[in-house]
């Protein structure tokens, strides 16, 4: 799979899905892995996602999701498309991670990565 091809499925799946019933980020664990090694290995890629993400938004609970994250609300979609894209590239997430979130569920791994800075985001 292409790095730009990669990107795009990250963002049009929606690693920045807040609430549940988004699309899932890839059709399996070696799909998923492809994406973190791209986002890993490219700096302007990840940017790139982490822009794209913020332009769409987080969902329709921007209060909740900046309190969970214990940020401003204006700050919501920056922290989370953050510290999303950076989870995965850095290996902190995992499907089951994303898939969880996808769901309504917290898991261990992304309370972590949701509740931390990440690039002082």
């Amino acid at each position: 799979m292409k790095l730009k091809s990669i990107v795009a499925m990250t963002i049009l799946a929606g690693i920045h899905a807040a609430t549940p019933g988004h699309a899932q980020i890839a059709g399996s664990e070696q799909e998923f892995r492809q994406l973190s090694a791209a986002l890993k290995a490219d700096d302007a890629e990840r940017r790139s996602a982490i822009a794209t993400c913020i332009r769409q938004g987080i969902g329709e609970n921007p209060t909740g999701a900046a309190e969970f994250m214990g940020v401003p609300v204006d700050k919501a979609a920056e922290a989370w498309c953050t510290r999303m894209t950076n989870g995965i590239a850095d290996g902190k997430l995992t499907l089951v991670d994303v898939t969880a979130l996808d769901k309504g569920t917290v898991t261990p791994a992304a309370r972590g990565v949701l509740t931390t800075m990440s690039e002082g985001k």
